[in-house]
């Protein structure tokens, strides 16, 4: 944001001083009654004087600022900030125009008794250094306020996107097709197996319709949400499917994107054969603050996936909520994701 600021402009640096200049000279002029003399002494020494303390006078306010930018924040405290801001710059510009007024009349124009053109000079360059720095001041929280609603506007539209991604992902119609396949041909065997997978289906998406707003959920819901889902899949598969889970005590108390281990399992599920001669096995565990989740792999000869959508947004969304986001390591035999486990932080 410095860069764009007009005090570090190169064009301001060189026409600044100089159209302030004028306007400092013609003020002093009518402050002596002297504008009469302003034609004859326009290129004269004064005027070249007033354009080298200009320039030096604004040289030494664009330092201050730059040099307070290092050592004292405006974001740390605002006020205090503009304080020590324009006491410096009082300061600075009462030292800076009294010891070069003091230095130019005494070995140039030969005056010893100065103290009217001193109490003249410092007023006239002391109102220029409070406008100077009003003018920066104002720019300043014009930028912050501009950047703060570019950043409002961006969150707020991952936000949408996010929430739009979330109901389109989690709506798994191949899932259900496949699962009511199942409960059919339960229903010829077992009628009460069938009413439990039923149950068990409305469960799943039960939990996917209540969450479909809800930005994340506990590990808990999620983990009783998989055994649900696993059931499922027990019932299409089985002796043919095992899952493992090492969950700590403190992950349950960080959070996820919904359906999360759901999606894992489907992919899994679908890029994999899965049978009780190549059973597949789905893995759960905790590590410090993140949640490894990993399978073998047995590809099918013909590759069919339909989640790369839902990988993608899982992957989104954690690169929403965490610096880290989600991390995926292929091997031959395996896959492996690492997960980062959320922790809501209260207000």
């Amino acid at each position: 944001m410095n860069s764009k600021l007009f005090y570090n402009n190169l064009v301001f640096r060189l026409a600044a001083p100089p159209l302030f200049g004028i306007v400092i000279y013609l003020l002093i002029l009518m402050f002596f009654d002297s504008v009469n003399m302003l034609a004859e002494n326009f290129f004269s020494r004064e005027i070249m004087f007033i354009f080298g303390l200009t320039y030096l006078f604004f040289e030494i306010n664009r330092a201050i600022i730059i040099l307070l930018n290092k050592l004292f924040s405006i974001d740390r405290s605002i006020r205090l900030r503009i304080l020590i801001q324009y006491v410096v710059a009082a300061v600075a510009s009462v030292t800076i125009v009294s010891a070069v007024l003091f230095l130019y009349f005494r070995y140039i124009e030969g005056f010893t008794t100065i103290n009217t053109e001193l109490i003249t000079f410092n007023l006239i360059y002391l109102f220029t250094a409070v406008f100077y720095h009003l003018f920066h001041l104002s720019m300043v929280f014009l930028y912050k306020r501009n950047d703060r609603l570019v950043e409002q506007e961006l969150q707020q539209k991952k936000q949408t996107q996010l929430e739009l991604n979330t109901f389109r992902n989690q709506v798994n119609p191949e899932f259900l097709f496949q699962s009511l396949e199942t409960v059919i041909s339960t229903l010829h065997e077992n009628k009460k197996e069938a009413d439990d997978l039923i149950d068990d289906l409305a469960r799943t998406y039960r939990y996917t319709l209540d969450n479909r707003h809800n930005e994340l959920v506990s590990m808990k819901d999620e983990l009783d949400a998989l055994k649900v889902l696993v059931k499922i899949y027990e019932k299409r598969f089985p002796d043919a499917l095992k899952i493992e889970t090492e969950i700590n005590n403190q992950a349950h108390l960080k959070s996820l994107v919904p359906c999360t281990l759901s999606i894992l399992l489907e992919k899994a599920v679908m890029g994999n054969i899965v049978s009780k001669s190549l059973p597949l096995t789905f893995s759960v565990i905790t590590r410090d603050d993140s949640l490894l989740v990993g399978y073998n792999q047995n590809k099918r000869l013909r590759e069919h996936n339909p989640y790369n959508t839902r990988m993608e947004f899982l992957e989104k969304a954690y690169g929403f909520f965490s610096e880290q986001g989600m991390e995926v390591n292929h091997h031959s035999d395996f896959v492996r994701y690492k997960i980062p486990l959320i922790k809501i932080e209260e207000e």
